[in-house]
């Protein structure tokens, strides 16, 4: 009888073997199937993406950052022995040192660096003749800070000015945060380092002309007004060139009767809004009808419709709001920026200075985390995003290359209305 049990016990485990090994197979052969399945997925999803990628590089190439050319029509052949000149001026939005970039910049033995946001954007605005921004921060003795009463440390400015801006408007609504002492020392740091300027009404001379390939262009500046503008002083009021229809009639005419082209800067609009208030388009109008050639806006913050308007004096071209030039403002509308491109052509057979050409280069301000040794900066919005889709996935995230094709998509719906 026991010889029996351990017979039974004996069959009993080849059976059991018998099943685990069934068991196994089956396992091996189902994990199989499963790794061919994903495998065949990730492919499919791999393959799915370089399309795509392909398919937006694509539509990037296609895409066209111009806003204004000559026809045929409007060029005049000349039989004149004297060519035509072409002059290039580039403009910004407001140039801001928000707190955030305060601290990314500042080093252990207390100095500031800020080289590296720009270093991306040097080339795009190098062969320009004058290159034009808004500086919507002070340079004062007081202590720094990016909001509320605006004061940067003087590395800021170097670091605009190597940057290639040439010529800045100090009108803004914070130009009187430390009164009209602070607009002397911000207008003193500027010139001492290079800049010219434009905005103020400190000297008698309120109209900054250039002279640039024997053409004379001319710059003139406005804010709407100025923060907690009822604690400033009527002193204080007057250093700054605030809009007023009487001020800037006769700012225009001396421009008219000492320059043959005229560019306006308007620090104006509403806060974050994508299209121009109505009270920008009667000021343009103004503008327009007392001789304005190019206005060119800033203060929303963001990117605002830009529109060529024919006249009886030529093409005059309006860009609502240019944005910012550089900022840690954390809204994604804030960070698309651009660099604005305008062509002007000094014709030779009559000296008339015509709008020949406008363009852009699209412009992001990339956010690397607080984390990151060099957390802001400037990035050609276009050309990393067609990078990207080319094959290059390394040169940002997934998640940031989304963010620049939004950003695309934004300033083509809003330079376009």
């Amino acid at each position: 009888m026991a010889r029996n049990r351990r017979n039974k016990r004996s069959g009993s485990k080849k059976i059991t073997d018998y099943i685990s090994f069934k068991t196994f197979i089956i396992l091996v052969i189902v994990l199989v199937l499963i790794i061919i399945a994903c495998t065949s997925i990730i492919r499919y999803r791999n393959q799915q993406d370089i399309e795509m990628l392909a398919k937006q590089k694509e539509e990037l190439d296609k895409q066209i950052e111009e806003i204004f050319s000559e026809t045929e029509k409007t060029i005049i052949n000349s039989n004149s022995n004297k060519p035509d000149r072409v002059i290039r001026i580039s403009a910004v939005g407001d140039i801001l040192c928000g707190s955030e970039m305060l601290e990314d910049a500042k080093q252990k033995d207390n100095t500031y660096t800020f080289d590296y946001m720009f270093q991306n954007i040097t080339s795009y605005i190098k062969n320009s003749d004058i290159v034009l921004g808004t500086m919507e921060t002070n340079f004062t003795a007081n202590p720094y800070s990016g909001y509320g009463n605006r004061n940067s440390p003087k590395e800021f400015g170097m670091a605009v000015k190597k940057s290639g801006i040439n010529l800045v408007s100090i009108s803004t609504n914070h130009s009187l945060d430390y009164g009209i002492n602070g607009l002397k020392e911000t207008k003193k740091y500027l010139q001492e380092i290079g800049f010219s300027t434009v905005g103020d009404r400190l000297e008698k001379e309120t109209v900054n002309i250039q002279k640039i390939k024997d053409a004379k262009i001319a710059f003139l500046s406005y804010t709407y007004g100025v923060e907690d503008s009822s604690s400033k002083s009527k002193k204080d009021l007057e250093s700054l060139n605030i809009f007023n229809e009487k001020i800037a009639k006769e700012d225009l005419e001396y421009a008219k009767e000492n320059a043959d082209y005229i560019f306006v800067i308007m620090h104006w609009g509403d806060d974050y809004a994508t299209v121009q208030s109505k009270e920008q388009e009667k000021v343009a109008n103004f503008l327009i009808e007392n001789g304005a050639n190019v206005i060119l806006g800033n203060h929303p913050a963001v990117i605002q419709p830009m529109e060529v308007r024919e006249t009886d004096n030529g093409d005059v071209f309006i860009a609502y709001s240019l944005g910012n030039y550089i900022s840690s403002i954390n809204y994604e509308a804030s960070k698309v920026e651009l660099v604005l491109n305008i062509e002007l052509r000094k014709r030779g057979e009559d000296g008339k200075i015509v709008l020949s050409k406008v363009d852009y280069t699209p412009i992001y301000v990339l956010d690397n985390g607080e984390k990151a040794k060099n957390r802001y900066e400037l990035i050609d919005m276009k050309g990393v995003a067609k990078e990207y889709a080319g094959g290059n996935t390394s040169i940002v995230d997934k998640k940031t290359y989304n963010k620049l094709l939004d950003g695309l998509k934004l300033l083509k719906e809003v330079i376009g209305r």
